[in-house]
């Protein structure tokens, strides 16, 4: 027998809490914001480094990285929810959404578009394979070379969003060393 979509469902959530991030793209003159909860990076042993992300087939933000080839990752501080979320609700196609946020962008030094300032961390990256999955898949997955990591000294890794399942978002507060080392 079959799971119900509402089992289903049920099931995918048991691995939230999830990080969400922002993929920030640029074309011509033109900055888009599109935060993502789908996201792989790859470990410091691995060379070179490396970002998965998955996007919907039907986005502007998918469009705009399949003609530049590149994006930065960020990783949005709590104190921008509410700014990230907004961007959430509204395609850049056709809509200048960030003029309706506070939200910063600085200069990258890899890539064409900017990073995004307050955010713990953002990835320069640049696109280095694209997958489509069968003729019926509603996405895209996207591997990109990290090119720059800009760290912010002043976040933690707690200031990082979450979400939480359906429409709710949180922080984490702290963490419970559970082991130290691999023995």
């Amino acid at each position: 027998m079959q799971d119900s979509d509402q089992q289903i469902r049920e099931k995918m959530e048991s691995v939230f809490p999830q990080i969400i991030g922002a993929v920030i793209t640029k074309r011509g003159d033109k900055v888009n914001l599109c935060p993502i909860n789908y996201q792989a990076i790859s470990t410091i042993y691995e060379k070179p480094l490396t970002i998965c992300i998955g996007l919907s087939n039907t986005g502007y933000t998918l469009e705009t990285i399949l003609e530049t080839k590149e994006f930065v990752y960020a990783y949005p501080a709590k104190d921008q929810i509410h700014d990230i979320i907004h961007c959430g609700t509204l395609s850049g196609r056709n809509h200048d959404k960030l003029s309706e946020t506070s939200l910063k962008f600085s200069p990258s030094s890899a890539v064409a578009p900017p990073h995004l300032d307050g955010a713990v961390l953002n990835y320069e990256c640049r696109v280095v394979h694209t997958y489509a999955g069968h003729d019926d898949a509603s996405f895209t997955i996207l591997i990109a070379e990290i090119q720059q990591i800009v760290p912010n000294v002043d976040k933690t890794n707690l200031d990082k969003i979450y979400s939480l399942g359906g429409h709710d978002y949180g922080a984490i507060t702290g963490v419970d060393v559970l082991q130290t080392g691999r023995e």
